[in-house]
């Protein structure tokens, strides 16, 4: 075999690797197929912006005041998103 047909046959044999690996890895996709429905009778939920304390922002999940600065994203105590 010559030189040129290895390379062909290295080419497709790592092709067909990869197309293992990724129906593999596909197959074990935890992610549902469908989007869910939301529950009957259950009430949205309304997000809250944080409010403007004296020295900054209020976390709405613990009450800490954080200070109103726009490097600060997250909480000082519990680490949530400030709004």
């Amino acid at each position: 075999m010559g030189i040129l047909a290895w390379l062909v046959a290295y080419i497709v044999g790592f092709g067909l690797l990869q197309l293992a690996l990724y129906r593999y890895v596909q197959r074990d996709d935890p992610s549902p197929e469908t989007t869910p429905t939301p529950i009957e009778g259950a009430e949205p939920v309304a997000f809250e912006t944080p409010t403007e304390a004296e020295n900054g922002i209020r976390c709405q999940e613990c009450g800490a005041d954080n200070q109103n600065d726009s490097m600060f994203v997250y909480c000082c105590e519990c680490a949530t998103r400030l709004r």
